[in-house]
C-alpha cells in the first residue's frame, strides 16, 4: 500500500462525499459517531456523584480518555485492511464523519432563509447553545455568523489539520475531544470539575487550528489585519474567539453575544447578506486549507 497516495485519496474522496451528499438526514443521525460519543459521556456523567472536586476531575479525565479510546483506536485497525480500495473507501467514510463543510452552509442558509422570526429562532437554536427566545433578527443573524466562524475551526480546519498530521486516527481523536467539550465542557457548577479535562484538552487541540482558521478567514476576505490586531476583541465575561473577530473584520459587521462580547462595534448590524458572506468566506478558507493539507502530507511523507 502507498500510504501517501491512499491518504490523499481518502482526504479528497471524503471532501467530495461531504460536498455531494453532506451530513446524514435527521432520521439517520442516531447512527453517527457524534451521537454515540455524546451518549457514552452522558452515561458516565449521570453515574458520577458530585461533591468531591478532586474525584470529579479524576473521573472526568478517565471517562474522557476512555471515550476517546473507544472511538479512535478502531481507526488504527483500518491499517490492517489489505485491500487498498477497501481501505480508501472505508477510510473516506470514517474521515467524513469527523468534519462537515456542507453542514456549515446548510444550517447557515436555514437561518438566512427563515420566513419569519419564530422560524429563524428555531433554526438558530439548533446551531448555538445560547438562549434564542428573546433575540431579535439582528442578534439571530449575528449568532448564525458567529457559529459559521467558530465552526470553521471546529468542523473543518481542525479535523483537516489533525488528519494531515496523524491520519484518520488524529481526526477522530479531535472529533471526540471537541464533542466531549460540547457535552461536559461548561463552566457551571455541574461541570466545573467533571468537564475540566475535556474543556482544557479541547482548548489545547484548538489552539493552532483556531489561529490558522482566523488567518484563512482574513486571507479569504482580502483583509490585511494581523492576528495581533484581533487580540483586543471582546469584553465582559469572556473574549470572542479569533475566528469571530476575523469574520467581523472581513464582513465589516458588528457581532454580539449579549452579556459576553461585542466585536466590530463601528460596523453595521448583522443581516442575512452577512450570513451569505460568512458562508462564502468559510468555504474559501476550507478549500485553501485543503490544498495546504495535501502539501503537508506530501512533505511529511
Amino acid at each position: 500500500m502507498n500510504l501517501l497516495l491512499d491518504h490523499i485519496a481518502i482526504f479528497l474522496l471524503a471532501i467530495l462525499l461531504d460536498l455531494g451528499v453532506g451530513d446524514p438526514p435527521e432520521r439517520m443521525e442516531k447512527f453517527y459517531p457524534i451521537v454515540w460519543i455524546s451518549r457514552l459521556m452522558s452515561f458516565f456523567d449521570r453515574r458520577t456523584k458530585r461533591g468531591d472536586a478532586r474525584r470529579e476531575k479524576i473521573l472526568g479525565a478517565v471517562y474522557a480518555m476512555l471515550t476517546i479510546s473507544v472511538f479512535s483506536v478502531p481507526c488504527l485497525m483500518l491499517l490492517l485492511i489489505h485491500s487498498e480500495l477497501l481501505y480508501v473507501l472505508l477510510g473516506s467514510l470514517v474521515f467524513k464523519m469527523t468534519f462537515t463543510i456542507k453542514g456549515l452552509e446548510r444550517y447557515g442558509r436555514k437561518a438566512m432563509e427563515a420566513p419569519n422570526l419564530e422560524a429563524k429562532r428555531e433554526a438558530v437554536g439548533k446551531i448555538v447553545s445560547r438562549e434564542v427566545a428573546d433575540l431579535d433578527d439582528e442578534h439571530l443573524d449575528s449568532a448564525t455568523i458567529e457559529s459559521v466562524a467558530e465552526n470553521t475551526t471546529d468542523s473543518v480546519i481542525a479535523p483537516f489539520f489533525y488528519f494531515s498530521l496523524f491520519g484518520i486516527f488524529g481526526a477522530m481523536v479531535y472529533r471526540v475531544v471537541n464533542t466531549l467539550d460540547a457535552v461536559v465542557g461548561y463552566k457551571n457548577k455541574r461541570y466545573e470539575h467533571f468537564g475540566w479535562f475535556s474543556a482544557k484538552t479541547d482548548d489545547v487541540m484548538n489552539y493552532v487550528p483556531e489561529r490558522i482558521a482566523a488567518g484563512l478567514i482574513l486571507l479569504s476576505g482580502g483583509s490585511s489585519t494581523k492576528h495581533g490586531d484581533l487580540e483586543n476583541r471582546g469584553y465582559a465575561n469572556e473574549t470572542a474567539p479569533l475566528t469571530i473577530a476575523a469574520m467581523s473584520r472581513v464582513l465589516n459587521v458588528k457581532l454580539e453575544k449579549v452579556g459576553h462580547y461585542v466585536v466590530g462595534e463601528r460596523f453595521e448590524g448583522a443581516s442575512p447578506e452577512h450570513i451569505a458572506g460568512a458562508i462564502r468566506t468559510a468555504k474559501r478558507s476550507t478549500f485553501i486549507f485543503a490544498l495546504v493539507c495535501i502539501a503537508v502530507m506530501i512533505i511529511l511523507h
